[in-house]
């Protein structure tokens, strides 16, 4: 069972929800660590999920009703196969997912 970051009381919105919860059946991922949640620029309401790796697994960005930022530990090498999997779930079809190098102050 994966561990979530500060028990069963984190705030997820809807949208990242969706996505920790296809995480958390994913082999390798170690744990899930929902972050600050803010309100989108965006009125589109396209669902987004951009993927910024770094040396503790990767940040996710999902973007919906907010933006929010979840942490994902794992295994910095396999990360992208672990994104990928992600992307191929049949449940998060109507996502746009991308990735991104990571920028300062972001």
């Amino acid at each position: 069972m994966k561990n979530i970051r500060g028990g069963t009381h984190s705030t997820l919105t809807e949208t990242a929800e969706e996505v920790v919860v296809l995480l958390e059946k994913i082999p390798g991922v170690t744990l899930v660590s929902p972050g600050i949640i803010t309100q989108g620029k965006s009125k589109s309401g396209k669902r987004r999920v951009t993927a910024v790796f770094t040396n503790a697994g990767m940040e996710l960005l999902i973007s919906g009703q907010g933006v929010q930022k979840v942490a994902v530990h794992c295994n910095p090498d396999i990360a992208p196969h672990i994104f990928h999997a992600l992307g191929e779930q049949k449940k998060l079809s109507a996502y746009i997912f991308k990735k991104r190098e990571r920028r300062p102050g972001i």
